[in-house]
């Protein structure tokens, strides 16, 4: 898989304008951001680490996520979503542009793995929770699969979750705490896909996850990795870093949330395909060829042909990729995480 495969560069320049009108819009409001703790651990001890677009990202000093704080308030990010240039784009141009590319490269694989995940600890395909629906592709290969009793899909965003419903599957068009808080259903596998970086308040958000589980439920949850090989290098430059990314988590503080809202992890991994090719478009795009030590100058640029693919094998492998996934079981009943 190439970038270029999911996120055509003939559609860059307009995706941008739709950014920065997008970090505008935010910025305005300024007065709205909040200060907050940290959304892994909990803890208030935190250093600076760098601002990019107007926005200030500190460390934790406890567990070593890095976070927007101060941060857009819940009515403001509610607001922002609602009006995003960056997703009417997204919706307008890169997704019809990349469908069939990115069902190929990036949803049946996933698919394939939640699958396998699911084999491995011989999780019943019973009642199974999107959250985050999109466009429906998840849902939708599941559903051609035959395999589950049930499927749901939670998406909030009236044009996306009406899209869901044309796929055929059940959608409730809610937030997850909402939902939650109504429902007595309970579902054998919840799955939210590059969700939680978004989220004001990502503890909320998993409580009410674990609430939705039946005993010996499972999780499963994939995001940026804050400690990946693309964010050491380019730092603030990662496109792991944007506006609406707030929460960076890593392999060892994704655990420490899930841990505090009862869910034991079971695996987390990264099993990312690009960092390598985006570390060496981002340090050409900076003209800093000569300033990376003599071994990454022949991974990424001398040797790249031969030794860029077994170099992002070895990310992957090594939990340095940029991509996580993490999986977690709700105990059963009388168990203890």
């Amino acid at each position: 898989m190439k970038e270029d495969d999911i996120r055509p560069s003939r559609l860059q320049a307009g995706q941008r304008v739709a950014l920065l009108h997008d970090i505008a819009f935010l910025l305005a409001r300024n007065e709205e951001f909040v200060q907050c703790a940290c959304p892994a651990c909990g803890s208030e001890r935190a250093r600076p680490r760098f601002e990019k677009n107007g926005f200030r990202y500190v460390d934790c000093l406890d567990c070593t996520s890095f976070y927007v704080n101060p941060r857009p308030g819940e009515r403001l990010l509610a607001d922002f979503y609602r009006q995003s240039e960056n997703y009417a784009y997204w919706a307008r141009h890169i997704y019809p542009a990349s469908a069939e590319a990115r069902h190929q490269s990036v949803i049946v694989p996933r698919v394939e793995r939640v699958l396998e995940l699911c084999q491995r600890i011989g999780l019943p395909c019973g009642d199974l929770l999107e959250v985050g629906a999109g466009y429906g592709s998840f849902c939708r290969e599941m559903q051609q699969r035959g395999l589950w009793q049930r499927i749901v899909g939670i998406e909030p965003t009236p044009d996306l979750a009406a899209i869901c419903r044309e796929q055929g599957f059940e959608v409730v068009e809610q937030p997850v705490e909402v939902y939650a808080a109504s429902t007595a259903q309970r579902f054998d596998l919840i799955a939210a896909f590059e969700v939680i970086e978004h989220l004001f308040d990502p503890g909320q958000v998993v409580a009410s996850l674990s609430a939705l589980l039946r005993p010996g439920g499972a999780l499963i949850l994939t995001c940026p990795n804050g400690a990946g090989f693309d964010v050491q290098q380019l730092g603030p430059e990662s496109p792991c870093v944007d506006h609406e990314h707030l929460n960076y988590f890593n392999t060892r503080s994704l655990p420490l949330l899930l841990q505090r809202h009862g869910l034991e992890t079971l695996a987390c991994f990264t099993p990312g395909k690009l960092d390598a090719e985006l570390v060496r478009k981002g340090v050409q795009a900076q003209g800093r060829e000569a300033e990376l030590d003599p071994f990454l100058q022949d991974v990424l640029f001398n040797r790249w042909d031969e030794l860029g693919p077994a170099f992002q094998r070895f990310l992957a492998e090594s939990g340095m990729s940029s991509h996580m996934w993490v999986m977690a079981r709700k105990p059963e009943e009388g168990a203890r995480v």
